[in-house]
């Protein structure tokens, strides 16, 4: 019987391992995936700043223009798996992606004046820029869990 149940324990044991590893090889996968919104990211970011200009210089193309990266944003974003075998980063994808899809309400247009409607896409551009950041500090702490070296996701300033 204690044979049988060292036994047990020790394919437990390697079992955990195994999963570990796994777990590890799918956080690898999805930050390499992630790292393809580098450039709508640097967009993003170029967005808040033109965004900072005065309603005199924004006009209804650039807010066509920011709503419709939101859209390619999102898209994009959901296009990612959810069904992702390592727990806390399904949890936190999954989390991520629902937060980020609500930018596209809040940037949408509302037939207001123009300086409402630079607003709601300054809201929006912000809340994924917001939740992008939070969602990259989460990853930094899986990636510095598993003691990975140089996390290779950074947002532009």
């Amino acid at each position: 019987m204690l044979k049988k149940l060292a036994v047990l324990a020790l394919v437990l044991s390697l079992s955990g391992c195994s999963t570990e590893e796994e777990d590890k090889q799918v956080l690898i996968d999805y930050v390499a995936q992630l790292q393809a919104l580098d450039d709508k990211n640097k967009q993003i970011a170029e967005t808040i700043e033109h965004l900072r200009k005065p309603i005199s210089e924004i006009s209804a193309e650039d807010l066509a223009t920011a709503r419709q990266l939101i859209v390619d944003y999102v898209t994009q974003l959901q296009a990612l798996p959810r069904d992702l075998s390592y727990r806390e980063l399904r949890v936190t994808h999954n989390l991520y992606v629902d937060k980020v899809t609500m930018a596209i309400e809040l940037s949408g247009d509302k037939g207001r004046e123009m300086r409402r409607e630079k607003s709601n896409v300054d809201i929006g551009i912000r809340h994924i820029e917001k939740f992008t950041r939070r969602h990259q500090n989460g990853m930094n702490v899986l990636w510095d869990r598993h003691r990975l070296p140089d996390f290779p996701l950074t947002l532009p300033e």
